[in-house]
């Protein structure tokens, strides 16, 4: 009656076997829409979405340290060349106050007139900024510079210095 190696009976196999495997599927597929939770699936949704955002926030947060330890050390190079350049600019400074007073030293022996006196500015302690502006205008008026001269060099009225150095000038001293 029946015969294995009737085609039509293969055929007929082979597409009960596919129904099958097709009605089997859709079945599975129909029971996980039945049992799928929506708000389950919501919250998992949201926990992943939290979750990519917080490793976001801390890679920009380890970007942003690192940036800032990058601008402190530069600032901090920066810092020590400029205070490297001013301890240098000190010295350089005193050093041609030295050899100011030295040659003043030496033209006023006997028979040349003498020079203004001229201060060593040793910096034993930090001055305030306006302790510093009254010294060096002091300086400038030393080194010859008029009034005029060392209120435009200072962007102040010409009363202002001459009173400065009226205050800060011992007496006998040049002032120009």
């Amino acid at each position: 009656m029946f015969q294995l190696s009737d085609t039509n009976t293969v055929l007929t196999g082979v597409l009960l076997l596919t129904v099958a495997w097709a009605l089997r599927k859709n079945f599975r597929y129909q029971q996980q829409v039945r049992n799928r939770n929506p708000l389950d699936e919501a919250q998992q949704e949201l926990s992943s979405l939290e979750q990519n955002q917080f490793n976001r926030l801390n890679q920009l947060e380890i970007k942003l340290y690192e940036y800032g330890r990058e601008i402190e050390s530069r600032s901090d190079d920066r810092l020590r060349v400029l205070d490297e350049l001013l301890r240098e600019a000190d010295q350089e400074i005193n050093r041609l106050r030295q050899q100011l007073a030295l040659t003043q030293q030496k033209q006023s022996e006997p028979g040349q007139e003498a020079g203004p006196d001229v201060l060593i500015y040793e910096k034993s302690q930090p001055l305030s900024a306006t302790a510093e502006k009254r010294l060096m205008m002091v300086y400038l008026s030393q080194a010859g510079f008029s009034a005029q001269e060392i209120s435009n060099c200072f962007q102040c009225k010409r009363e202002e210095v001459e009173r400065v150095l009226a205050e800060d000038c011992p007496p006998g001293s040049e002032i120009a």
